[in-house]
């Protein structure tokens, strides 16, 4: 699947922590994490079970982009 960078990008502003302590927190790689995010490659299942977790409110909907 992949990421909705603007979403994941603006949650991690709000959070005001920088991609490496969200990998670190999601127990994922920070290449995995940026790369997702870039587009590169998808996201897995371990990093987008992390994402759920350190944002409780959000969906695989809106975690994601269709297509």
């Amino acid at each position: 699947m992949k990421l909705n960078k603007a979403t994941v990008t603006a949650l991690i502003r709000k959070q005001g922590i920088s991609q490496n302590e969200l990998a670190r927190l999601i127990k994922v790689n920070h290449g995995s994490l940026s790369n997702a995010l870039s587009g590169r490659r998808s996201a897995g299942r371990k990093l987008l079970a992390g994402l759920l977790r350190q944002f409780p409110n959000e969906s695989v909907a809106s975690l994601t982009e269709r297509g």
